[in-house]
């Protein structure tokens, strides 16, 4: 039951953050139990049954706003139901390939696979250092070509390692989206994308849910739904660059200790 408070409290604070919490819970996961790798990243796709509900009550106004819109307008969708709709799509043709190639390659693998991990890691911190500075474009000014954009950032997401937060927002913060509003497009790009990463876990690995499952999904939800608050409130005053940075190094160089020890 430990095992699952601590990862249940990692997703609910790391999957908003721009840290992988996807690579964090498999480390984890991977030092704690029995586990392999594969097992970890199941794990962390099951564990978005917690988070996705904490999104949808933090912004629930806005959801509800996009389904009200989705079902008056369908062949008229407003541009934010647009750009979560094309966001969405090229999301799962980016992603699902590379879960299903990274799952077998895991296997084969092992230990050495975390190495992948810890370099995701850095390569996140680097382009939060590389983030340019807020720009004003706010959800009415959403284009086809922002869905694109951040629907490939989402799916790269799926490498373990690879902040799903960190990339879509950069994204955003590219294409001159006011960071406050890129920070609420990710939020609510996340609500698609991790039920269809949960449905995954439960069809590829067969995962079991269990009384130990649940109380994490519990755990993730209110730890989600705090972090969410507190980012939107203090966001624009933290740079995670650095975290991001120490974190991915540390994950680095334990892999490497254990591939070649």
């Amino acid at each position: 039951m430990e095992t699952a408070i601590i990862l249940g409290l990692l997703q609910g604070a790391l999957e908003w953050l721009p840290v992988s919490s996807q690579g964090a819970i498999v480390a984890v996961h991977s030092l704690v139990s029995d586990g392999g790798i594969p097992e970890g990243i199941g794990y962390s796709l099951w564990l978005h049954v917690g988070t996705v509900p904490s999104v949808l009550v933090a912004f629930r106004k806005e959801a509800a706003r996009v389904v009200r819109d989705a079902l008056a307008r369908p062949t008229r969708p407003s541009p934010l139901t647009a750009f979560l709709l094309v966001s969405t799509l090229v999301s799962g043709a980016v992603g699902l390939p590379l879960l299903l190639y990274l799952t077998d390659l895991s296997e084969r693998a092992g230990a050495a696979a975390m190495i992948v991990v810890g370099a995701a890691l850095l390569l996140t911190g680097c382009l939060q250092l590389a983030r340019p500075s807020d720009g004003a474009r706010g959800r009415k000014d959403l284009s086809l070509r922002d869905g694109l954009l951040t629907g490939v950032a989402q799916g790269l997401a799926a490498i373990p390692g690879l902040s799903r937060s960190g990339l879509t927002v950069a994204a955003l913060l590219y294409r001159g989206i006011d960071r406050r509003e890129a920070l609420v497009l990710s939020f609510l790009m996340s609500v698609p994308a991790s039920l269809g990463a949960a449905a995954f876990a439960g069809l590829r690995e067969g995962f079991t849910i269990s009384t130990e499952a649940l109380v994490a999904a519990a755990i993730a939800f209110c730890a989600g739904l705090l972090t969410i608050n507190a980012l939107v409130a203090a966001a624009e005053r933290i740079n995670f660059a650095a975290f991001v940075l120490v974190a991915g190094a540390a994950i680095t160089a334990g892999a490497l200790w254990q591939t070649l020890g």
